[in-house]
């Protein structure tokens, strides 16, 4: 029936075998120059109440009340995330909303569906047709916002006073006096003579 003969020589089954994977020739839990950049996402069907600081890139496609900091790395907002707050990062691609300020080191995307009401700081910005954008635009790389914000993500320590005790972040939302603030509080004055 079968036609076999004894002294045959055994088959080779190391040609079946898939090899392992020589991608990464060091050790486990040591860093890889081939390794994928590492990405943090908040998902739809969540809320963030709070500052978030990132050292690695974010996408945000659920809802965030508070202060993204992501100053050497990437945030993108999904269609149909939410962000309520200053957003600081290397660079922006925002297709949700955001009610605040975005300052970008590197470049901000404002992508079709997207609906901004704020300040844009960025020596490169793209508002691509269909967006929908209230607010000021600075686009000037030498913005003392965008000096302070990314002195230490840019490694030009810039002479400064000595830190006061506040927050950083306090000392950049001051910064960002936008015309509807300073309407509502012309507003808010007359209502009060």
């Amino acid at each position: 029936m079968f036609n076999k003969a004894k002294n045959a020589p055994p088959e080779n089954k190391a040609a079946t075998l898939i090899p392992p994977d020589t991608r990464s020739s060091a050790t486990p839990g040591t860093p890889t120059s081939s390794a994928r950049p590492s990405l943090s996402v908040i998902g739809g069907h969540t809320q963030v109440e709070g500052d978030i600081n990132s050292d690695e890139d974010l996408t945000v496609e659920g809802r965030v009340s508070g202060i993204i900091t992501c100053k050497q790395h990437t945030v993108t907002l999904g269609a149909s995330g939410y962000i309520n707050g200053d957003v600081f990062a290397h660079t922006l691609q925002i297709s949700g909303e955001v009610i605040g300020n975005l300052v970008a080191l590197h470049r901000a995307t404002i992508h079709k569906g997207a609906q901004v009401s704020g300040t844009i700081v960025a020596p490169c910005l793209v508002l691509e047709d269909g967006s929908i954008f209230h607010g000021s635009i600075d686009m000037n790389p030498d913005n003392e916002v965008l000096k302070s914000a990314f002195n230490d993500a840019t490694g030009s320590a810039t002479k400064t006073s000595p830190k006061t005790s506040s927050p950083k972040t306090t000392v950049d939302k001051r910064a960002f006096a936008s015309a509807s603030d300073a309407e509502h509080d012309t507003t808010e004055a007359k209502a009060n003579d």
